[in-house]
């Protein structure tokens, strides 16, 4: 009898020992990937942030909104002057944006005072940021974001998607604010141009600022995960007992 009933229970414990690893292996494969997903939106989230930044700095400089200016190039400073030229939206020399390093150590009255007589070479134009990665991930939402998490990342792809329209009417009135030949309606095409760069611009201050609230959260949401997976290896540890300790 325990002849016959040893390959079938060999059998069993094998099956059993051979789907507990691949349920283990699938486990480690979907929580790679969802560490992979949140890494690449907050990485898209952050060069957004960037470039939203740069372009309110670009059109907040010389204006009566200098202080948005002030507050954004602080930020932008701190990030530093290699990442800023990249956007290629403040059109600015390395040597203007050194030279505007000192404003890190003035007022935030004295700097908009000096931001104020600047004037760029060349006004940003609206810009219809992609996010490939936002429209993916809200399409097939995963586990590892949270409810609030998706709220958040939602209300973002919409205001890109407000800040697309803005972009498409700035393309519409900039061929024709430069082109027509009579003055009156050339003022008037400037006069809507100009309307449209200022929504865009108030537009994107709140985007930026729903992005820093994302990943505020984003942040929240990992450190907490990792908060969990200690307790969790911790408790295991305290349920399995050191060899010398059994008896």
């Amino acid at each position: 009898m325990h002849d016959w009933w040893s390959p079938i229970i060999g059998t069993v414990v094998g099956f059993l020992t051979a789907w507990s690893v691949l349920q283990l292996t699938e486990h480690r494969r979907r929580k790679r990937a969802q560490a992979i997903a949140r890494r690449a939106i907050v990485a898209e989230l952050r060069h957004t942030e960037l470039i939203l930044s740069s372009t309110i700095v670009n059109l907040s400089i010389g204006t009566d909104a200098v202080a948005d200016a002030v507050r954004e190039l602080k930020v932008l400073l701190e990030i530093g002057t290699e990442r800023m030229l990249r956007t290629g939206v403040l059109d600015l020399t390395t040597d203007q944006l050194e030279a505007l390093r000192h404003l890190q150590g003035v007022s935030d009255q004295s700097a908009a005072e000096i931001l104020r007589t600047l004037w760029p070479t060349q006004r940003a134009r609206p810009l219809k940021v992609e996010a490939p990665v936002l429209d993916v991930l809200l399409a097939n939402p995963t586990h590892c974001f949270g409810d609030v998490e998706l709220q958040a990342l939602s209300a973002i792809r919409w205001q890109m998607h407000l800040l697309a329209d803005e972009a498409r009417l700035a393309d519409e009135w900039l061929p024709l604010a430069s082109t027509m030949a009579d003055t009156n309606s050339q003022g008037r095409a400037l006069a809507t141009l100009d309307a449209t760069r200022e929504s865009y611009r108030r537009r994107a201050i709140v985007a930026l600022r729903m992005i820093r609230d994302a990943l505020g959260l984003l942040k929240a949401g990992i450190e907490q995960r990792n908060q969990t997976a200690v307790v969790t290896r911790r408790a295991r540890a305290r349920r399995i007992a050191p060899r010398s300790e059994v008896k």
